[in-house]
């Protein structure tokens, strides 16, 4: 494995993240056309289309429901894989980087204060620590 397809490897479990956000910001709005309040009643109903919108949203819901489902299995096995690549790592520090920052999305910053160097030299870290990451998926 290159050290890019490595990178883009980890990176996945932000990228499925940002994916379920999406998916549930769509859900949430989908939901509210569901509440009682939503609907106007002070309006004489005529039926202009011989299908039920509300019908038609309560699909939505259920396919976007079962999507986020479904997206979150696969984060949570992106997860355990990455983990259990890092935890073959001989390096403490280089661990602790790419869990901190890959696995729990915290900031280089707070990652660099956790391990008590530099920013700079947090980077530094996960930098050899993809490389040696990348080795060890070669191996394997």
């Amino acid at each position: 494995m290159t050290n890019a397809e490595t990178y883009d490897w980890l990176y996945s479990v932000r990228r499925l993240d940002r994916q379920i956000k999406r998916k549930r910001v769509k859900l949430d709005a989908l939901r509210s056309c569901l509440i009682p309040g939503a609907s106007r009643y002070d309006v004489p109903r005529v039926q202009s289309t011989p299908e039920d919108k509300l019908e038609a949203v309560y699909l939505q819901v259920d396919e976007l429901e079962r999507q986020v489902e479904e997206l979150r299995l696969r984060l949570a096995e992106t997860i355990n894989a990455i983990t259990d690549a890092i935890d073959q790592l001989e390096d403490e520090n280089e661990a602790t980087v790419l869990t901190c920052f890959y696995i729990g999305r915290q900031s280089m910053i707070k990652v660099a204060a956790q391990i008590y160097v530099s920013e700079r030299t947090a980077y530094y870290i996960r930098k050899r620590a993809v490389r040696h990451l990348a080795e060890l998926m070669d191996r394997a």
